[in-house]
């Protein structure tokens, strides 16, 4: 669902999306007619509409209802409905960064490895939520292989080996509070690649306490590369951007949009 709120105070329309990528066309549609746009649902949704919202002096607000709702979480706002309606009215606004990638945009993350592949899997499942995310993780796991990714940024270039989570970060994470960019900043005009190379399985429960506690960044297979603009090279072309599989070319041009997106936060 998607709720606009009309320059009219306390004048209110209400928009039901019908199909996939319909949130695109109803926000392209009507972002020069509203102060705010409310986008009800997980990051797909928030991406469908704030992507839409880049550069415009419309104000994003987000109600998250969906599996992770990353980029709620990463901004504090509340996945309890009702106070994350309040916040429309109470709170501040933000200027964000957004992330452009070829000829698309994410705001929170996008990821060619492990994380794409899960991002897949897991579009194709018959349910969603944490515990379906957790099972298709676990039996990737055993089954995922590793590839080589070519990074340039800042006139250097780098070989990622046996790359497996590749992801590009714009907040600090996934989403359900796990944390895979631990310094980034929504706001500081960069945009940080994080690869984890493959692991003996003698590690695993080593990652899995960098994970939980929120430090993957000290994990001795972490590699972290921090620019403006990154290219990288990707053997697959199937990614994620903001959770959602997309198939995108095997050149990857990432470039941040400083503050480029008004949302309202606590």
């Amino acid at each position: 669902m998607d709720k606009y709120l009309n320059k009219t105070l306390f004048n209110i329309d209400i928009k039901y999306t019908e199909k996939a990528k319909h949130a695109i066309d109803i926000t392209i549609n009507n972002k020069s007619k509203y102060n705010i746009i409310v986008a009800v649902g997980g990051d797909g949704s928030v991406n469908e509409i704030g992507q839409n919202l880049i550069n415009s002096n419309t104000v994003l607000a987000i109600i998250p209802t969906g599996s992770g709702n990353g980029l709620a979480r990463d901004l504090n706002i509340s996945t309890q409905i009702k106070t994350a309606i309040l916040l429309i009215n109470k709170g501040k606004i933000k200027l964000i960064d957004s992330i452009k990638i070829n000829d698309n945009y994410f705001l929170g993350t996008a990821g060619v490895g492990f994380d794409a592949h899960i991002s897949w899997r897991f579009e194709e499942a018959p349910t969603r939520g944490i515990w379906t995310y957790l099972k298709i993780a676990l039996k990737g796991f055993w089954t995922y292989k590793s590839e080589n990714y070519k990074v340039s940024y800042d006139g250097n270039e780098h070989t990622i080996l046996k790359g497996f989570l590749v992801t590009f970060s714009n907040s600090k994470q996934y989403g359900n509070n796990i944390i895979i960019s631990p310094n980034s900043k929504i706001d500081d005009g960069l945009v940080r690649l994080i690869a984890i190379k493959k692991f003996p399985l003698i590690y695993l429960p080593i990652f899995g306490y960098y994970l939980i506690s929120k430090q993957i960044n000290k994990f001795k297979f972490t590699e972290e590369f921090t620019s403006k603009k990154i290219t990288l090279i990707n053997p697959n072309s199937q990614i994620h951007i903001d959770g959602e599989a997309i198939e995108m070319g095997s050149k990857l041009e990432i470039e941040v949009i400083h503050k480029s997106l008004k949302v309202i936060v606590p």
